[in-house]
């Protein structure tokens, strides 16, 4: 999950940020988002992870009194369309392409 610190502390610790930082920095002013930080060396999460912390997000959510489905509703989202303009998983694609030519 991102941090979030101020231009100011960002600034005289980056160094230590840029080598160490594994997750998003916010860099805030009073504040606002003014911008942020991604390290480039983080590694790799897999699917399974990333679902996984947004399940732990969306409990959470649910947690403070959220209702997350009627959220999704007044944004016109629900959890089928989140992932609707996803790629195609490279296999479906092939067998896709063969199917259709031979």
């Amino acid at each position: 999950m991102a941090s979030r610190m101020g231009v100011r502390e960002f600034r005289d610790n980056f160094t230590t940020i840029a080598r160490e930082a594994s997750a998003p920095v916010i860099v805030t002013n009073h504040d606002r988002i003014v911008g942020w930080f991604t390290p480039a060396n983080r590694a790799q999460r897999s699917v399974r992870e990333v679902l996984s912390e947004l399940k732990a997000v969306r409990c959470s959510a649910e947690s403070r009194g959220i209702n997350v489905e009627e959220r999704l509703k007044a944004l016109s989202l629900d959890d089928e369309s989140l992932f609707a303009d996803a790629p195609a998983p490279a296999r479906a694609k092939r067998a896709g392409k063969r199917s259709t030519h031979g």
